[in-house]
């Protein structure tokens, strides 16, 4: 009998071994429903294999070569796997490395830039759901989360990988009280609950920002 996360390709999170621990004990605290995912990978693999409670999983990718060997490697049909591309595209990776520089800006300037990614980081509103827990873990995270928020249910959790960059912290706390989790090694998780009420004070920011 085969799983219905069966593959035919492999792929592993891009997460240090304690901070892909720290993923999953918060995702089997939480059992979530439904799920909500920026930037696909081994990670939606691994989820959807060893978390049987989810029912939906949702996972947006920008990247079309990268979306579709994930395609092709998940067949769980409680994914739904989304390709929303950027306004323009990122530099692609050359001999020896040589366009990195040219990446980093770009992912800067997905950080920086509303428009760049606007469609990827609002796709999920389209959608018409709400959500018991979301993983920001792809490009424009400081846009991401602010969408995640609005679509959490009270009560569920967000998750931020990377959340040792600074660029990300300003709007961590306007959201509520991150947890910064230890140890990591490639990107430091983060959580945050949303209160079971969800009162008016946690949203005022988030529409003072949109305003």
């Amino acid at each position: 009998m085969t799983s219905p996360a069966e593959t035919s390709e492999t792929y592993r999170p891009f997460m240090g071994a304690a901070e892909y621990s720290q993923l999953k004990t918060a995702l089997w605290s939480v059992q979530p429903k439904t799920v909500l995912e920026w930037g696909s990978g081994g990670s939606t693999q691994t989820i959807l294999r060893e978390c049987p409670f989810i029912e939906n999983y949702v996972s947006i990718e920008h990247d079309p070569a990268w979306h579709a060997r994930i395609k092709a490697a998940v067949t769980d049909p409680r994914l739904a796997l989304h390709l929303v591309e950027a306004q323009s595209p990122e530099p692609p990776r050359r001999l020896f490395n040589i366009t990195k520089q040219k990446r980093m800006r770009y992912r800067m300037e997905g950080e920086t830039d509303p428009t760049l990614f606007r469609a990827y980081a609002e796709f999920p509103k389209s959608l018409g759901m709400e959500f018991d827990f979301i993983l920001v873990d792809g490009r424009a995270r400081c846009f991401c989360l602010e969408v995640a928020w609005e679509l959490l249910r009270p009560g569920g959790v967000l998750v931020l990988h990377d959340a040792q960059r600074p660029i990300y912290h300003p709007i961590l706390h306007r959201l509520g009280q991150p947890l910064f989790l230890e140890p990591w090694q490639r990107g430091q998780i983060c959580v945050i609950r949303k209160s079971d009420d969800a009162d008016a004070l946690t949203k005022a920011p988030l529409q003072q920002a949109a305003g």
